[in-house]
C-alpha cells in the first residue's frame, strides 16, 4: 500500500488539508474488472503509455476503482500497465458508477486527428511521418483535406469516405487513421495536387475551402480534364472562380469557365 500520509507535504503549511482516500499498489492486475458500458479504449494511447511506463517507470498517477473492483477512470492506464507487466496505483472509491464514468470521460479532452498523428508519428509509423511533413509544407490546408491528399482520395473527405478492407468488412477512414493502420499512398501525387491547387489562388482567394479541394481532386483524376487548360482560361476570367455551396456547383460553375470560348465543349461533371 501507498499511503498518501507518508508523502513528504508539510501539512503546517497547508490550511484544510484532509486524508479522503488512500492510494494503493498492486502487481496483480488481474483483480481489476471493467464497467459495462465504458467507452472502447484507444489501442494507440495504451501504447503510448506503455512505452512511456518502459522508458519512465510507472508514476503516481492512480486508477479509480470502486468497492466491486470495477474500474471507473483510468482503464488505458491499466491496460498499459498489463502491456509493460508493471504495477499500477488505485484509489478505491465507493459507491461510482457508469454515471461516474460517463461524467469523468465528458470532462476530459478527446483526442484529435492531430493528436493520434503525431503519436503514430513518435511511433516510428512511416505513413504518419511522412503525413507530419506533408503538413507542416502544406499548412495552408485543413488537416482534413491533408489526408484526404495523401489517401489520393477522388471524392469525399478524409472523415466520409469509407474503405473496403480485408474479409469485405468497410471501414471509415477516420476509424483506419485512429487505429494506425492508414498508410496514405502517393505522397508525391500529393504534393503535386497541392501545388495545383494553390495556382489557383491568385484568382481565387478561398481556393483552399475544403468543398473546392475536394472537387479539384476529383478533377484532378479525371482525363477529360486539362488543368493548364483550367488556369489558362482563369487568367482570361480572374473574377469568374466564386464560392458555391457544395462540390455539384463547384463542378457546374469549373466546367463553365473551363468551356469559355472553346468550339468543343467538355463535359466534367460525369
Amino acid at each position: 500500500m501507498f499511503n498518501t500520509k507518508e508523502a513528504p507535504m508539510a501539512t503546517s503549511q497547508v490550511q484544510d488539508v484532509t486524508e479522503v482516500n488512500k492510494v494503493w499498489k498492486t502487481s496483480d492486475l488481474s483483480i481489476f474488472k471493467n464497467v459495462n458500458g465504458n467507452r472502447i479504449p484507444n489501442l494507440q494511447h495504451v501504447k503510448r503509455l506503455s512505452q512511456s511506463i518502459k522508458s519512465n517507470g510507472m508514476k503516481c498517477n492512480p486508477i479509480l476503482v470502486n468497492e466491486k473492483m470495477e474500474v471507473i477512470d483510468g482503464q488505458h492506464r491499466l491496460m498499459a500497465a498489463k502491456e509493460s507487466m508493471s504495477f499500477i496505483y488505485f484509489i478505491i472509491i465507493n459507491g461510482y458508477s457508469l454515471d461516474e464514468v460517463h461524467t469523468l470521460n465528458l470532462n476530459q479532452k478527446n483526442w484529435t486527428k492531430k493528436d493520434f498523428m503525431d503519436g503514430y508519428a513518435k511511433m516510428g509509423i512511416e505513413s504518419y511521418i511522412k503525413l507530419s511533413k506533408f503538413i507542416k509544407i502544406n499548412d495552408d490546408f485543413s488537416f482534413t483535406d491533408c489526408v484526404a491528399l495523401c489517401s489520393n482520395l477522388t471524392t469525399g473527405s478524409s472523415s466520409s469516405i469509407t474503405q473496403s478492407i480485408r474479409g469485405g468488412k468497410s471501414l471509415n477512414i477516420a476509424e483506419i487513421f485512429e487505429s494506425g493502420t492508414w498508410k496514405g499512398k502517393d505522397f508525391d501525387l500529393a504534393q503535386e495536387w497541392a501545388n495545383k491547387i494553390r495556382m489557383t489562388r491568385p484568382y481565387y482567394l478561398n481556393y483552399n475551402r475544403s468543398t473546392f479541394v475536394g472537387t479539384l481532386i476529383g478533377l484532378l483524376t479525371n482525363d477529360n480534364f486539362d488543368f493548364n487548360e483550367f488556369i489558362h482560361k482563369l487568367r482570361l476570367q480572374p473574377t469568374a472562380l466564386v464560392d458555391c455551396s457544395n462540390r455539384d456547383q463547384y463542378k457546374t460553375l469549373i466546367e463553365s469557365i473551363y468551356n469559355w470560348r472553346s468550339r468543343t465543349k467538355t463535359n466534367l461533371r460525369f
